[in-house]
């Protein structure tokens, strides 16, 4: 009789699976998040880790839905198949797709609050909206189109 062992899977798939699992979604939710065929997300959950633009956009969806554990193994493997100088060009693609509406989002934020009736809290929150914008545009300025900046 033949003894099978369990073979480990690569810590992408793990994460692949984790993250699909920690936003409550089935394989066909995730895979219609990630613009892919059910299939494709069933083999890099067991068989096939994903690779290349598939680490870049799971990078992408775990930092955005807060998952920050998730998105380092993605990075990690994304720097590992690249290296450092074509993670940092798929990471600055990422961020030059991501960043600019985030932005225009907080300003859409502060406009409406400006139009509110003005109390502490709400100045307080204004404030807060332009101080992130800025930190977030000072820190990630290289990646961004020069009309984001502003």
């Amino acid at each position: 009789m033949k003894k099978f062992t369990k073979v480990a899977k690569a810590p992408e798939s793990e994460a692949v699976r984790e993250l699909r699992i920690s936003l409550g979604e089935s394989q066909q939710a995730f895979a219609y998040r990630m613009k892919t065929a059910i299939r494709t997300i069933a083999r890099y959950e067991t068989v096939r880790p994903p690779k290349g633009t598939a680490l870049a956009d799971l990078y992408r969806v775990a930092t955005e839905t807060g998952h920050p554990k998730l998105a380092n193994v993605f990075a990690n493997a994304l720097q590992a198949e690249l290296g450092p100088i074509k993670m940092l060009t798929a990471l600055g693609a990422a961020a030059y797709s991501y960043l600019p509406p985030h932005c225009e989002e907080l300003r859409e934020a502060a406009r409406i609050l400006r139009s509110a009736p003005r109390s502490p809290e709400v100045d307080a929150a204004i404030t807060k909206l332009d101080t992130a914008i800025e930190r977030t545009v000072k820190k990630f300025k290289v990646y961004l189109p020069q009309e984001a900046t502003k």
